[in-house]
Formats: C-alpha cells, sequence, structure tokens
C-alpha cells in the first residue's frame, strides 16, 4: 500500500487526550514505511472557548521547533519529512484549507 500523505487530525478542545494523541502520533511518526511522507496535523475545534492554542497543541504534541515551515518550502534536496501544525474548525469550515494547500505541495 502507498501512502501519499498522512492528516493527523487533533481536538484541541479535549485536553485531557493530548497524551493519547501524542503517542498515536509518534507512533506514526516513527512507522519506517511512512519516513518521507508529508504529515499534516490538523487542531480542530477552535471554535470553542477554552480550545488550546497552536503553540500549546506544538507543545503537548512535542513538535516545538519540530516542522518545517508553512507556506512554500522546498524540502527537495534534503531527507527532511514535511510536517506542519495548521489549526481550524471544521464546523465553521476555517483553517483546514490553508493546510491541505501547503501538504498539496509535497505530494508528488
Amino acid at each position: 500500500m502507498k501512502v501519499d500523505a498522512v492528516v493527523y487530525l487533533v481536538d484541541a478542545f479535549d485536553k485531557e487526550r493530548f497524551a493519547e494523541s501524542k503517542k498515536e502520533l509518534d507512533a506514526l511518526l516513527s512507522d519506517e514505511s511512512l519516513a518521507t511522507v508529508p504529515f499534516l496535523i490538523l487542531g480542530n475545534k477552535i471554535d470553542l472557548p477554552y480550545a488550546a492554542s497552536e503553540d500549546e497543541l506544538r507543545y503537548h504534541m512535542g513538535l516545538t521547533n519540530f516542522t518545517t515551515g508553512k507556506g512554500k518550502v522546498n524540502l527537495g534536496d534534503t531527507n527532511v519529512r514535511p510536517l506542519e501544525v495548521f489549526m481550524c474548525s471544521i464546523v465553521r469550515k476555517m483553517g483546514y484549507g490553508e493546510g491541505f494547500r501547503w501538504m498539496s505541495q509535497y505530494i508528488k
């Protein structure tokens, strides 16, 4: 099976499950078959009060200073896996489009 990209959706409101989410994300990130696959991490439910901020989500997922950058980042000559966090609200239809546009530049 060929995987072109991974979209990992985290409930930014359910902070009690961040440890579980991090464990699952770490398992995916350490999977050899996904070593070069782009990872889009979406922090959902930002429309709810007290949902985690992007910095808070990055911290709890262990992604502070670990992502590759938003916008057009040329990683073609490197062995670096594209990985970035975008905050969104599926119910309000906001944020995820930017993430999918970012990811699409790395899918061959």
